[in-house]
C-alpha cells in the first residue's frame, strides 16, 4: 500500500491539495486566535496593521485585497475590543490614520508566537532548505494566482 498509496498522492491536484493544506493549517490558527480573543481575520489584519500603520482603512483594504467596507466593518471590531486607535492625519484632515493599541501589539505578538511554532511544527518533516524552496515556491504560486486574478477583475 506504501508505495501505490505514495504514486497516488503524487497524482492528486495541485488545487486540492492546497485547499486540505489551507484548512487544516486554518483550523488550527483558528484556534490559537481564539484562546486571545481575536479571529483570524482580526490577527491578519493586525498583521497588515504591523507593517503599514499608521495607515488609512482604505490602504489596509488595498493590501488586504477586500472592499473597503469590509475593513472598516474589521476595523470596528478591532476598535471595539481596544486593539487599534486611529488619529486626524496632519496632511489630509479627512483621512483617519490606524495603529495599534499596546494591547492590540501585545495580542498580535502573542499570537504570532503561537503562529511562527505552528509552521514550524507543520514543516518539522523538512529540512530548512526544503522550507526556503516550499516558502519560495508557495509565493510564487500566489503571485502568479493573483495576477490571473486580477485580469479577470480587470475585464
Amino acid at each position: 500500500m506504501g508505495e501505490h498509496a505514495q504514486s497516488g498522492e503524487s497524482r492528486q491536484r495541485l488545487l486540492y491539495l492546497l485547499k486540505r493544506g489551507y484548512s487544516a493549517g486554518k483550523a488550527e490558527l483558528d484556534e490559537v486566535v481564539r484562546q486571545h480573543g481575536l479571529t483570524t481575520s482580526d490577527f491578519t489584519i493586525l498583521s497588515f496593521l504591523k507593517r503599514l500603520a499608521p495607515c488609512s482603512a482604505a490602504d489596509l483594504a488595498r493590501a488586504q485585497r477586500v472592499t473597503p467596507q469590509a475593513a472598516t466593518q474589521q476595523l470596528a471590531q478591532l476598535r471595539e475590543k481596544g486593539l487599534i486607535d486611529s488619529e486626524i492625519s496632519e496632511i489630509n484632515r479627512r483621512i483617519s490614520l490606524i495603529s495599534m493599541t499596546p494591547e492590540g501589539h501585545a495580542r498580535f505578538e502573542a499570537v504570532n508566537a503561537q503562529a511562527r511554532q505552528l509552521e514550524e511544527d507543520i514543516t518539522a518533516g523538512l529540512d530548512e532548505e526544503e522550507r526556503k524552496t516550499l516558502r519560495d515556491l508557495l509565493a510564487r504560486l500566489v503571485v502568479a494566482m493573483e495576477a490571473r486574478g486580477q485580469a479577470i477583475d480587470d475585464k
